[in-house]
């Protein structure tokens, strides 16, 4: 779900301050395929984290003030809204887990484990899509670890990752991340999302044929997925 949200920019610990605004001068991505924005920051913040796991503590404590409860339900709303499991538990968790985790190697990007992610809508929802992905990429390469992501914002979509509140299979995505015997990361996504405003048409989108001369303009988000693999 989208939001229009504003976070407190002027907090040093604030997750829109994670990112050095000059990433991409020491971005050490050797890499022959096309690459999008979420790609590259996601792999610079990723490495960010795992080389000082304990300074990035405080960006999970601080994100603790975007946790919402709203109709019985644990929500994560920070420009974008995201369902939790544990919430305020499980980012105190990973906390102070990352306080005493030791620094690990940067993770290299490998051409050869990435996972290409999908142009349709249709595919880019399926979950399916991402796990014939899987087994064809087995059959040539050893990866050991991958996982699917579907949030645009690459340091919500990195924090989310590290905190992983997910209601199957929690951590699992912060363990991938953060193991210290993997050398080797792979990422794709999508087109970086993009915004389409439509006219004339109504809220059904037109489907009932009527037009009503733009009264009631539309904007739809592109649908949106990363791929991950590690080894």
């Amino acid at each position: 779900m989208g939001c229009q949200c504003t976070g407190n920019t002027n907090d040093k610990y604030a997750i829109e301050n994670i990112l050095d605004p000059n990433y991409d001068t020491n971005l050490n991505l050797n890499t022959k395929l096309k690459t999008t924005n979420y790609v590259k920051k996601v792999f610079y913040l990723i490495n960010k984290i795992r080389t000082n796991p304990a300074q990035f503590s405080e960006y999970i404590i601080s994100s603790e003030k975007y946790i919402k409860e709203i109709e019985d339900r644990v929500i994560y709303d920070n420009k974008i809204k995201v369902a939790l499991n544990e919430g305020k538990k499980m980012f105190s968790e990973c906390a102070e887990y990352l306080r005493t985790l030791p620094p690990m190697e940067e993770l290299s990007f490998n051409d050869d484990i990435v996972l290409e992610c999908p142009t349709e809508p249709n595919s880019i929802k399926d979950m399916n899509y991402f796990k014939q992905k899987v087994i064809e990429k087995k059959e040539s390469q050893k990866i050991e670890a991958y996982f699917k992501d579907s949030i645009s914002e690459p340091e919500i979509s990195v924090l989310l990752i590290i905190v992983d509140d997910s209601m199957k299979n929690p951590k699992k995505k912060r363990e991938a991340v953060l193991n210290p015997k993997y050398k080797y990361i792979g990422i794709s996504s999508t087109d970086d999302i993009s915004e389409t405003k439509t006219e004339g048409m109504n809220k059904d989108n037109g489907n009932n044929g009527d037009n009503n001369n733009g009264e009631n303009n539309t904007i739809k988000k592109s649908p949106f997925c990363a791929y991950f693999s590690f080894k």
